[in-house]
């Protein structure tokens, strides 16, 4: 991996935030002419965490440094918490923001690119309430006043943002600052159901020091597919094309199911 690469997090975001407000005061670019700053999650298992060496890998990244390399862009991977991603992609200080669901709100700071995966969104529960909690739909959350814990900023498909914003729903919703305090949260019995991808929960659980403590409940929410999310004061809608076509080449490689497998695009 080249060097740049392994800059530490804090050169990265000293570089994302004087470098970014630079950028965002030229042209949008339609060729790679320098670096992209692009945002990694620390504990999204198994598609983007911080390894012991303070470097971004995981799914998402091995596959994203596959895209970007074939378009002939450096890039550099930074470390930001997912609500602070939206606000630097809004103003310029970040380029690409990976595993971003479609809004029109977001349409309005940025470009999107194809699909390049599937979440999976469901609950993660305390081990035993998989069969203990006999839930259907959203509904039944509020028939067994549960409450769910949600990430902040994060997007999990219209029927959970029409349940959120209900009078009745919004009870039973609690925002959780991020990944890591949303299973503390658990596990004390502050919440009774963690939404999001469970599969990522359970890892990061292990990775905690928690065990088996953590499972995943059978209810599915949805099937959301998730793209790059480019920012508009940076970026041209050419680049984003040409990112594009390069995930649809990608995505049709045994490669890429083999890294994707069931999250994969077409999959299922």
């Amino acid at each position: 991996m080249a060097a740049w690469r392994r800059l530490p997090c804090l050169a990265l975001l000293l570089i994302l935030l004087v470098g970014g407000e630079t950028a965002s005061m030229a042209e949008p670019l339609s060729a790679c002419t320098r670096p992209l700053t692009i945002r990694a999650s620390e504990s999204y298992s198994p598609f983007s965490v911080k390894d012991s060496n303070g470097v971004a890998v995981g799914i998402d990244n091995v596959f994203i440094a596959k895209v970007m390399e074939a378009v002939g862009c450096e890039f550099r991977f930074v470390f930001l918490p997912w609500k602070r991603s939206l606000y630097a992609l809004k103003h310029g200080q970040l380029d690409v923001l990976p595993s971003a669901s479609f809004t029109e709100e977001r349409s309005k700071i940025g470009w999107f690119s194809v699909p390049y995966r599937n979440e999976l969104i469901g609950f993660a529960v305390r081990q035993g309430d998989a069969q203990a909690l006999q839930i259907d739909s959203l509904d039944d959350v509020i028939t067994q006043n549960l409450v769910i814990g949600s990430v902040n900023g994060a997007y999990r498909g219209e029927a959970f943002e029409a349940f959120r914003n209900s009078p009745q729903g919004a009870k039973h919703v609690s925002g959780v600052s991020i990944s890591g305090h949303g299973l503390q949260l658990l596990l004390a019995d502050r919440i009774d159901l963690l939404l999001g991808i469970p599969a990522t929960y359970i890892a990061q659980a292990k990775k905690q020091g928690y065990g088996n403590s953590v499972e995943e409940h059978p209810f599915v929410l949805g099937r959301e597919p998730v793209r790059l999310m480019f920012s508009a004061k940076n970026i041209s809608s050419d680049l984003v094309r040409k990112i594009s076509h390069e995930i649809i080449r990608q995505s049709q490689t045994p490669e890429y199911r083999a890294l994707y497998g069931k999250h994969g695009i077409g999959a299922n």
